[in-house]
């Protein structure tokens, strides 16, 4: 479909319509981490993997691609920033690695967005446009024994959070977290001081996790 892609209509396509034998599915959960809390959209255990699935839901023109700390949606006069989803949903790749001990070849990760959007630069690679329950049916190859699929799911009921509580307090978490100017609270890394060597922003400092390229949280200096 080329750089501009057609205006798209929300379709639901939701985990729910999956075999209920085979996919557990978990919707808005917080998770424990070892910097505070995360909350995933979906959380999908089976056989097959355990897949991680971000939503976004925007109207309008979204710009952004995937080495990009934040992307921008337009909606007619208003522009809004918001966090590259693809670094988000890492996060929360990390979150549920650290959680229910998987291996990294057992985790799939994916951005679905939803809404009456349109991508004026090329869709980046990990981003669906609003289906995603054929992408989880199409991982076929068996990575998990129904003990592990057990032990993980018993976890997520034991540990996980839901509801509205849980979601407040995980706000408050995300906001302490990002408060610190020395602490990256995407992977704990140090936040130092770093020097834009190019584009419109050159010259200028801003601070950067220590962890980079693995992580590349940036943050406006001061």
């Amino acid at each position: 479909m080329g750089i501009l892609t057609r205006f798209w209509s929300y379709v639901s396509d939701g985990p729910f319509q999956l075999p209920r034998r085979e996919y557990h599915h978990f919707h808005n959960i917080v998770i424990p981490t070892t910097r505070g809390t995360t909350e995933v959209d979906h959380l999908i255990v089976s056989r097959f993997g355990v897949f991680v699935v971000e939503l976004k839901d925007y109207s309008g023109w979204i710009l952004g691609n995937a080495n990009d700390s934040f992307w921008t949606a337009v909606h007619f006069r208003q522009q809004y920033r918001f966090q590259n989803p693809l670094h988000q949903n890492f996060g929360h790749l990390k979150a549920v690695e650290e959680l229910l001990h998987v291996s990294q070849h057992a985790l799939h990760g994916i951005v679905v967005f939803r809404g009456s959007f349109r991508f004026k630069t090329a869709v980046p690679p990990g981003v669906l446009l609003h289906r995603y329950r054929s992408w989880v049916a199409s991982h076929q190859d068996v990575l998990l024994d129904d003990a592990a699929v057990v032990r993980m799911v018993t976890t997520l009921e034991s540990r996980g959070e839901r509801g509205w509580l849980a979601g407040r307090q995980h706000a408050r978490s995300v906001r302490e977290r990002y408060a610190s100017d020395t602490e990256c609270p995407k992977c704990g890394g140090e936040l130092r001081v770093r020097t834009a060597r190019r584009g419109s922003g050159a010259g200028s400092q801003f601070l950067g996790c220590s962890n980079y390229p693995k992580c590349k949280f940036t943050k406006p200096l001061g």
